[in-house]
């Protein structure tokens, strides 16, 4: 149970943080803690309620530059330049919560991991695949 929602937390870790930050830094405390089984199934539990919520606006950006950091090394400047272009005009959005991750800044995240791949990233539920 433990490998399983340890793998689960991996792979959700930046969907939660995109929903909110207080949602990630709670399961995450609450990953530290477990230690049985009914711990481990409070967290997968937990993990499944934050992902049912919409994404708040600052905290998906402050996401989406976290993930950033995968792509800077290797990114080319046009390709930095697009990716906070995105990023600007979603902070600059009136939505305060999407249901989903907007569509440009989506098709724009598949594209980078499809150019300069991360293992991480392509089992992160945050960037379809």
């Amino acid at each position: 149970m433990k490998k399983e929602t340890e793998q689960l937390w991996a792979s959700e870790k930046y969907t939660v943080m995109a929903k909110g930050y207080n949602f990630y830094k709670e399961v995450q405390g609450q990953m530290r803690d477990a230690q049985s089984d009914s711990d481990y199934e409070k967290v997968k539990l937990l993990i499944a309620e934050y992902k049912e919520k919409p994404f708040e606006r600052r905290a998906l950006c402050n996401t989406l530059e976290h993930v950033w950091g995968y792509f800077k090394k290797s990114a080319e400047e046009v390709d930095k330049q697009h990716f906070f272009s995105l990023l600007t005009t979603l902070r600059e959005s009136d939505e305060e919560y999407y249901d989903e991750m907007p569509y440009e800044m989506d098709l724009f995240l598949q594209y980078l991991l499809q150019k300069y791949p991360s293992d991480y990233l392509s089992r992160s539920t945050f960037i379809k695949n």
